[in-house]
C-alpha cells in the first residue's frame, strides 16, 4: 500500500537508495575481506625474523618471545616507514615554498589552479537536484558536470604535491596496518608455540611408565605375533626336531 501512495519520483528515489545501500554493503564487505587477507599475510612475515631463536631454543618462554618479536616488529616498521615519511616531507616542503611565494592562499586541491583541474567534478550545489522524500531532502537526479579534466600550467605545484602526498600517506598507513598485523600474530604465536596442551595427556599411563621404565603402559602393550601352522618351522623345513 505504501508503494501505491508514493509518486513516481519517490519510487525512483527509493529504488536508487536501495541500490546504493546494497552496493555499499557489498563494497564494505569486500574491503573487510581484503583487509583480513592482507593482515594475515603481513602478520605471517614476522615468522621469518623470529623462527631461528625458537628453533635453536634461545627463547623458551612466551614472555621473552614477545619482547624479542615486538622489538623486531618495531625495527621492521622504522625501516619500511622512512620512505613514505620522506615523500610526505618532500611534498610538504614543496607546498610550503610555493605557499610562501603565493602569499599562503594557494589550495593544491583546487579545480581552478590545483590538482582538481585533472578531475571530473559535479555541481552538487544546484537546488533543483533535490526533492523532499518523507520530509528529508534527497538528491533526485545526477548533477551536471562543473569541470572536465584539463591542464593548467599554474597548477604545477598541485600536480606534484598531491600525488607525492597521497602516495606517502597511503604507503605509511599500509606500514601501520602491517605493524598491527604483526603485533596480533606475535600474540597468537606466543600462545601456540609455548602452549601446554593436556588434551591427550594420560596421567595413569605416565605414572605406570615412570614406575616400570622397561615395560610399556597398559594401553601400549605390543601385540604378540601369532604362530601360523602353515609356516615352515625354524629348522629349515623338517617337521621333527633334531636330537
Amino acid at each position: 500500500m505504501l508503494l501505491i501512495q508514493l509518486s513516481e519520483t519517490d519510487k525512483r528515489v527509493l529504488f536508487a537508495l536501495l541500490i546504493i545501500f546494497i552496493l555499499l554493503v557489498v563494497i564494505i564487505a569486500y574491503i573487510g575481506y581484503l583487509i583480513n587477507v592482507v593482515m594475515k599475510r603481513q602478520g605471517k612475515r614476522i615468522e621469518h625474523y623470529v623462527s631461528d631463536v625458537v628453533y635453536t631454543r634461545v627463547i623458551t618462554d612466551p614472555k621473552h618471545f614477545k619482547q624479542y618479536a615486538r622489538k623486531k616488529n618495531w625495527q621492521i616498521f622504522y625501516k619500511r616507514s622512512k620512505w613514505p615519511i620522506f615523500l610526505v616531507a618532500i611534498a610538504g616542503i614543496l607546498l610550503l615554498v610555493y605557499e610562501f611565494i603565493k602569499g599562503f592562499n594557494y589550495n593544491p586541491f583546487s579545480s581552478v589552479d590545483g590538482f582538481g583541474t585533472l578531475l571530473f567534478s559535479w555541481d552538487f550545489g544546484d537546488p533543483d537536484l533535490y526533492q523532499e522524500f518523507f520530509g528529508v531532502k534527497l538528491i533526485s537526479k545526477w548533477p551536471a558536470l562543473s569541470n572536465t579534466p584539463h591542464f593548467v600550467a599554474e597548477a604545477w605545484c598541485g600536480y606534484i604535491f598531491v600525488p607525492l602526498f597521497l602516495t606517502g600517506v597511503i604507503w605509511y598507513l599500509g606500514c601501520v596496518q602491517a605493524l598491527i598485523a604483526r603485533y596480533l600474530h606475535i600474540n597468537k604465536l606466543s600462545d601456540s608455540i609455548f602452549s601446554k596442551n593436556l588434551e591427550n595427556f594420560n596421567q595413569n599411563a605416565q605414572l605406570y611408565n615412570s614406575l616400570n621404565p622397561n615395560q610399556l603402559g597398559p594401553q601400549q602393550q605390543p601385540q604378540q605375533p601369532q604362530n601360523n601352522p602353515n609356516e615352515n618351522p625354524p629348522d629349515g623345513g623338517n617337521s621333527q626336531y633334531r636330537l
